[in-house]
């Protein structure tokens, strides 16, 4: 049996950029078989290292700036999203989500990831989401419920 993990990235007293860990809580509530595996990921890149290792699929949900509308809800394999490691890191306090998994493909394991982003309103100082990224976490949580589903069945 596949390992399925979803992570949510990001700040909850940073108002929309605290999304994934939003919809990480709100799957918790709807529940998953065991073995599924969610993860509060925060904002500690590095310390997700070992959770990326232990998993075959991955679903990773964040605040994305893209320019887009607020409340836009992107879906992309990591593949297809372009990201590239920086070669500017001075500590493993900047270490992104990008480092994170390029170190593990380096480890030699390769997680299929699928990238759940919504385009936030407002990232700053604030413990609530924008009604407008708020209304978006059942429909994420939702989607990513059914692709577990799916993937658990065939």
């Amino acid at each position: 049996m596949k390992r399925i993990m979803v992570l949510g990235i990001g700040n909850l007293l940073m108002s929309d950029d605290g999304f994934g860990v939003h919809v990480v809580r709100k799957l918790a509530e709807m529940g998953l078989p065991d073995a599924v595996e969610l993860v509060d990921g925060g904002t500690h890149s590095y310390d997700l290292l070992d959770y990326f290792e232990q998993s075959d699929i991955c679903f990773v949900v964040d605040a994305m700036h893209t320019g887009g509308k607020p409340g836009t809800v992107y879906r992309a394999p990591l593949n297809e999203l372009g990201l590239t490691p920086s070669a500017d890191i001075q500590s493993l306090h900047e270490i992104s989500f990008a480092e994170a998994m390029h170190m593990v493909r380096l480890l030699g394991h390769n997680p299929e990831v699928i990238v759940y982003g919504i385009e936030p309103e407002y990232v700053d100082i604030g413990l609530e989401l924008t009604s407008v990224v708020a209304e978006k976490v059942d429909w994420v949580a939702g989607k990513i419920h059914q692709e577990i589903s799916e993937l658990l069945s065939s």
